[in-house]
């Protein structure tokens, strides 16, 4: 039988395609690179235990669980509003423990956990054109004064689901997406940028 290796890659492996597209003039308004080896959890209180979860993340993570359309971060974790009582957890690369175990163990019998990691592609983009450059397909209002760092959105871009969340002033965002439509995320931000300058790294 033959000796077959299997590597694992990221979600966005096979479409990332590295470089500037569109204007090659100046500096790129827009900079796209895929966020890898984190840990994206589902977390959703069961009925009358908001409360008990709250207070369980407070203690655990030194973090209040954001309300509607915001985000609250601590170090590497992130806690994203996406419904009533559902949040994501977004955990960086930096974590070297089962952080999904960690949170269902914490939070058992008062919220479900699933782990979401392996079914997202997740992007960072920024630069000086990036809000511009998401307005084409997002009905969320991104201006400075309605949309900043801690805030947060569920919703449509062109005909994709993501969820949306501003990380830094610069401005940085990251953009999660059902891991099948990475490759439809990508083409859309490309396209969607070239006119400012879009570039692709690693």
């Amino acid at each position: 039988m033959a000796d077959i290796n299997l590597t694992p890659r990221s979600a966005l492996a096979p479409y990332l395609k590295l470089g500037t597209y569109g204007s090659h003039h100046g500096v790129p308004g827009a900079i796209i690179r895929e966020l890898k080896d984190f840990t994206f959890v589902s977390l959703t209180a069961f009925k009358g235990q908001n409360a008990t979860l709250s207070n369980l993340i407070k203690s655990k993570f030194e973090v209040e669980l954001p309300k509607a359309s915001k985000t609250e971060s601590n170090n590497d974790i992130t806690f994203i509003s996406i419904a009533p009582n559902q949040w994501m957890v977004f955990r960086g690369q930096n974590s070297t423990s089962d952080f999904a175990s960690e949170l269902e163990a914490l939070t058992s019998g008062i919220a479900a956990v699933v782990d979401q990691s392996d079914a997202r592609a997740i992007v960072e983009i920024s630069g000086s054109m990036v809000r511009e450059l998401l307005s084409k397909g997002v009905s969320v209002d991104l201006h400075p004064l309605a949309f900043g760092v801690g805030d947060a959105a569920t919703t449509l871009a062109v005909h994709l689901w993501i969820t949306l969340w501003q990380t830094e002033q610069s401005p940085t965002f990251r953009i999660a997406v059902f891991r099948a439509f990475g490759s439809s995320l990508l083409d859309w931000l490309i396209n969607s940028g070239a006119e400012f300058g879009c570039q692709v790294q690693d």
